[in-house]
């Protein structure tokens, strides 16, 4: 009566008489406009939170309830260089460096068990056979109505980063090396 469009769900059956034709139709139909435009705007929702997390500059990963990973963003499969089936479950462990998938699968599970973030550092494979150094943060998920439904979570390649930190050190400790051989101190001023 008001012009709007509604979307309605409609269920019926035709009788047929006594020669096979059809004789008359029944039925029901019912407003359904409310469900469609909720899964209109999940559909929009999800759409949205794809573009935004395979856009991401970081490998974003998700798990369920079980621990198992159920999400891998385009990032992660780019570095990977496998598909999101080749990964999903507890396939995505296959990358982690021998040395290091013990204490990682540790860290997770723990932090999973008591529902806290972690933060930890693994070598990953990447499509080309080179393992990186990965620092990953992971976060307990919640629903609106403050259930927990699993985790979320980022990882960065912090190879260059590492390198980086290590080179300091070792500049670090030569100068020191240096300054104790001459028996020379060195200070600074900052006025």
């Amino acid at each position: 009566p008001d012009g709007s469009t509604r979307w309605i769900a409609g269920h019926g059956s035709v009788e047929l008489d006594e020669y096979g034709k059809p004789a008359f139709a029944r039925g029901v139909s019912r407003d359904v406009t409310r469900r469609k435009h909720g899964e209109e705007a999940l559909l929009e929702s999800e759409a949205r939170f794809r573009t935004m997390a395979d856009t991401a500059p970081m490998m974003i990963w998700m798990a369920g309830l079980d621990k198992l990973c159920t999400f891998f963003n385009k990032t992660w499969l780019e570095f990977t260089g496998r598909s999101i089936e080749q990964e999903l479950g507890n396939a995505w462990a296959e990358g982690v460096h021998p040395d290091d998938l013990q204490k990682c699968l540790k860290t997770y599970v723990e932090a999973f068990d008591a529902r806290e973030p972690f933060v930890m550092q693994y070598r990953l494979r990447r499509h080309d056979g080179e393992y990186r150094w990965i620092s990953d943060n992971g976060v307990p998920r919640y629903d609106a109505q403050e259930n927990f439904t699993g985790y979320i979570g980022s990882c960065l390649d912090v190879t260059e980063l590492l390198g980086k930190e290590q080179a300091l050190r070792e500049s670090e400790e030569r100068m020191s090396l240096v300054l104790d051989a001459a028996n020379l101190g060195l200070w600074e001023w900052d006025p």
